[in-house]
């Protein structure tokens, strides 16, 4: 003990420590660290399930580009033989050129031996009598127009000449055995070694004896 009005020297102890904080009393709520505690495990989660996804993903697709690399899609018969597709029509064969005309010829209608014609030889030719090649004969009336004999397929009057389609169209369909020669008549006929003619009057005699003449185109046989 000091003297009484001697200043008292002795040791006073420091004050204790302050106690922690409780969570919940300070800082953040204690709500919000069991949300983080919640959130970071799921983001990691998410993460993986992520990776693991693109990474099947990638993996197929790479699957399915070497299927298809080493298996080719099929290809239909015509395509691979390199042949085009049937349209269900046919082809229509390429015309004939002509090995005649047209041009003009020149044939005498008479009584009797005359007016034979052939049209597998070029030029023409006209015969007094039938021949084993004989196409048409000219054949003179008295008092009606020359008549041609033969196997013919008439077509419509006209200027214009017929076409090998035209002619056989008209050979097959509307064949007769003869035809009035007046002029602007037309008609066709296949000759006897497979040829088609076209033939249009260009004048004949009314009546009688006398030359005809013709517009006449034959066509080569076919190819």
């Amino acid at each position: 003990m000091s003297s009484y009005g001697e200043p008292d020297h002795r040791t006073v102890p420091p004050p204790p420590p302050n106690p922690p904080t409780p969570p919940g009393s300070g800082g953040q709520p204690a709500w919000a660290w069991w949300v983080i505690g919640i959130v970071i495990p799921a983001i990691g989660i998410a993460v993986t399930l992520f990776s693991i996804n693109d990474r099947d993903s990638d993996d197929s697709s790479t699957d399915n580009s070497a299927a298809q690399s080493q298996n080719p899609p099929a290809t239909t018969g015509a395509q691979a033989s390199g042949t085009p597709a049937d349209n269900g029509g046919e082809e229509e064969a390429a015309p004939s050129k002509p090995v005649f005309g047209p041009a003009d010829f020149s044939a005498r209608a008479a009584y009797g031996d005359a007016g034979f014609l052939e049209f597998d030889t070029v030029p023409l030719q006209e015969f007094g009598q039938s021949t084993d090649g004989t196409d048409l004969a000219l054949d003179a009336t008295a008092v009606e127009p020359v008549d041609a004999e033969g196997t013919v397929g008439p077509l419509p009057a006209g200027s214009g000449e017929a076409t090998e389609a035209e002619c056989k169209d008209a050979i097959q369909k509307n064949s007769v055995s003869e035809v009035d020669l007046t002029p602007g008549t037309r008609f066709c006929l296949q000759t006897g070694e497979g040829r088609t003619a076209s033939l249009r009057v260009l004048s004949a005699p009314v009546e009688g004896e006398g030359n005809v003449r013709f517009k006449v185109t034959v066509w080569d046989l076919p190819q």
